[in-house]
């Protein structure tokens, strides 16, 4: 499931356990193919079992006399029909309420952060990776401007993503560059940067501009074995499915894809980092 069709409504009300049983189960397929939305969910819920913790004492106090308005305290001591609920108990069940939605509030709060910066990157570090399965296998157009161009390759991307661009050289990781082309990823326009090893496997960087993203470690992000997309691949052979690592940096965000394992895509996705912090400057390094 996409993280288009879930919400931080949904999230919420899933920690909440206000989530209706047919959403519920489609939250939960989500988290599963999810891991670092799961552990944000995972975190509310530890902040919300300290909020519970430090603020149900409380909660759970009598509320003191002298604190009740007198107006209330008056209807109390009247007699009360057959069924009808105190007034006194109905103040606690208010004052309980008022507290739940004070947690609820706060926890969301704290987490709201975390949530709107990963969903939008897991859209596009899905897309992303999407796009590598599409584009890689293609001979004749993987890209639109190839290596030989690569300063035209580079002024081209730069102004299409209002940003100024730069190609990292993976030569040393044993990945020469194809040419780039422009896509478009999480409904923005992304550059993408195909590389090809000796053996042939393929590797794209891809980069969009994110100004309004915290900056974030890496990420990892696949696709489920039986995605349809994965048919738009070329069978390979002795090789892990795609997968992508992706982060944001510097009001970009990067996404590097490939069928390699966990360690060599992740020496791949440190490589694009340094490069990029040099690039970016002293003045703009964290």
């Amino acid at each position: 499931m996409s993280a288009a069709s879930i919400h931080i409504e949904d999230l919420h009300a899933y920690v909440d356990g206000r989530l209706p049983a047919t959403r519920r189960a489609a939250v939960e397929a989500y988290l599963a193919a999810h891991p670092a939305a799961a552990a944000e969910v995972a975190a509310w819920r530890r902040i919300d079992g300290r909020l519970h913790r430090a603020l149900d004492p409380l909660l759970n106090e009598s509320v003191p006399q002298r604190r009740i308005p007198s107006a209330i305290l008056a209807a109390a001591r009247r007699p009360q029909a057959p069924g009808h609920v105190g007034v006194i108990r109905g103040w606690r069940t208010l004052v309980l309420g008022i507290g739940c939605l004070a947690v609820g509030i706060g926890a969301g709060w704290i987490g709201r952060g975390a949530l709107e910066t990963s969903l939008p990157m897991q859209r596009f570090a899905n897309d992303a990776l999407v796009s590598h399965v599409v584009y890689a296998p293609e001979s004749k157009h993987m890209v639109e401007v190839p290596a030989g161009e690569e300063a035209h390759l580079v002024t081209w991307l730069s102004r299409r993503l209002d940003a100024q661009l730069h190609i990292p050289d993976l030569a040393p990781l044993g990945y020469r560059l194809i040419g780039g082309r422009q896509t478009v990823v999480a409904d923005a326009p992304t550059a993408m940067l195909m590389y090809e090893g000796q053996d042939g496997t393929r590797i794209s960087v891809q980069l969009r501009r994110m100004p309004d993203n915290r900056d974030t470690g890496f990420r990892l992000e696949t696709l489920a074995p039986d995605s349809r997309v994965l048919a738009a691949m070329h069978p390979a052979v002795d090789r892990p499915p795609p997968m992508a690592f992706y982060w944001a940096d510097h009001g970009l965000g990067f996404a590097v894809s490939g069928p390699l394992a966990r360690p060599q895509l992740l020496a791949v996705a440190q490589a694009v980092y340094r490069q990029y912090s040099d690039f970016a400057g002293p003045a703009q390094k964290r």
